[in-house]
């Protein structure tokens, strides 16, 4: 009797996929092409007769179907793991372990670590990112999280508001107003479509007004072409600290250009805390405070 069991491959691809939300960068962690994903994918999909994807946007996302079979795959991945680790003989190491968002990461918590690692030596951050939801069957102390439709059903608590600006080249033309923005290019963020319209809604404005567009897939990018002098990002100002400080780049707007976008929340993993658990998290609150 044939098996009705899906091809590991396809499998591994899918739930690749669907931690980073992205075909991409399943591809990456796979050491494949998009394409090959994409394929894995496909197949999946047929041999379930249902469609885990939705690609009509310009990222891909979940269909309902695709999270439930993503919870379960993941799941049952992670028990796979540690059954291997077993066999091994080996032992989750020691310490905390994260799950962040990678803007949050690279931007926010990373360049705050060697703080952590001074006054606590003894302890060993795990850091892992990602950007879809939590996977609960992973050996997570803490996960950091902005979307609600991310948590999987864990109790969020509060970490930062997001508040977000209009950041450019120092030295660029000062607009006298938030709608003399218009005379520049506006730089655009695929990965969070929500920042634009929001900034210009707190601002009375229409998006149409600003003719001079440019669309990039990611917050770092965005940073790095307004830093270049290519035009006006509006990007979380928890983001680009350092550059502001460092005068690599400047607030054209300043606080009358500041509005809320969001908010970021911890999230706590299942099971008893650790002490070193609790001392990240009591470092974590007075850095977001």
């Amino acid at each position: 009797m044939p098996s009705r069991l899906p091809p590991l491959n396809a499998l591994r691809a899918f739930v690749a996929a669907a931690r980073h939300v992205s075909f991409r960068l399943a591809a990456d962690e796979l050491c494949v092409t998009p394409g090959a994903v994409s394929r894995q994918i496909r197949a999946l999909e047929t041999h379930l007769g249902v469609p885990l994807f939705d690609r009509s946007r310009r990222q891909v996302q979940l269909t309902p179907a695709g999270a439930r079979y993503f919870t379960r795959m993941a799941a049952l991945f992670a028990q796979m793991e540690e059954a291997t680790e077993d066999a091994r003989g080996q032992e989750p190491p020691d310490g905390v372990r994260l799950d962040v968002i990678p803007t949050f990461a690279m931007h926010w918590l990373l360049p705050r670590l060697p703080d952590f690692r001074r006054r606590h030596p003894g302890i060993e951050v795990v850091l892992t990112t990602a950007t879809g939801p939590v996977d609960r069957s992973a050996r997570v102390d803490y996960a950091i999280r902005r979307d609600v439709a991310h948590f999987a059903g864990l109790a969020p608590v509060p970490l930062m508001e997001e508040v977000s600006a209009p950041i450019g080249r120092p030295g660029m033309e000062a607009p006298r107003s938030a709608a003399d923005l218009a005379r520049h290019t506006v730089i655009t963020i695929r990965a969070r479509p929500d920042l634009w319209p929001a900034w210009c809604a707190a601002q009375g404005l229409e998006p149409a007004a600003f003719p001079h567009r440019l669309e990039v897939d990611h917050t770092f990018f965005a940073i790095q072409a307004a830093e270049d002098g290519v035009g006006v990002a509006v990007v979380p100002r928890l983001f680009v600290d350092r550059p502001l400080a460092a005068g690599r780049l400047a607030e054209p707007l300043g606080p009358a250009g500041r509005v809320r976008t969001g908010q970021y929340f911890l999230l706590e993993g299942p099971g008893t805390r650790t002490a070193p658990a609790l001392a990240f998290r009591a470092w974590l609150a007075e850095q977001a405070g």
